[in-house]
């Protein structure tokens, strides 16, 4: 290819750059878009939704505003059966996981103990965790994914 004056060589150069630079920059979208956890890893799923903090008023009836973890929220609606804290939980593994029936979640505290998910036969991957709660005692995790 010849070129007849600098001017048609500037313009080359300068769609080569930018066909280089859009290529680095595709390239880096897609190199550092995969940091979400493997819907497959139960003890990931696990830490990520219990290790969360959500505002009080999103959960309860009431007018504070405060942040509270999804444990205490967890073990208050344990003890109490108050709040939605399980529909927000099921939520989140339904959209996670996208397929009915896929896990089963059983959390426990004090004695008591709440399951949600309806998931049967061989788990993919499973996770067992105890979570501290802040007013005294912990609780228990046990994500099972199907």
């Amino acid at each position: 290819m010849r070129l007849k004056n600098k001017k048609g060589m500037t313009a080359m150069v300068d769609a080569m750059i930018f066909v280089v630079v859009m290529g680095l920059a595709v390239s880096a979208i897609f190199a550092f878009s995969g940091g979400e956890p493997a819907p497959d890893d139960a003890s990931a799923v696990c830490d990520g939704i219990f290790t969360a903090k959500l505002r009080t008023n999103d959960i309860l009836e009431t007018e504070e505003t405060g942040l509270v973890s999804v444990t205490d929220m967890a073990a208050f609606y344990i003890l109490t059966g108050e709040g939605t804290i399980i529909r927000y939980i099921e939520s989140v593994l339904g959209s996670l996981l996208r397929k009915p029936d896929s896990y089963r979640l059983d959390i426990s505290y004090q004695g008591s103990t709440v399951s949600i998910g309806n998931g049967a036969g061989d788990a993919v991957s499973s996770s067992h965790k105890e979570y501290v709660v802040t007013y005294g005692g912990s609780i228990t995790a046990d994500l099972r994914i199907y």
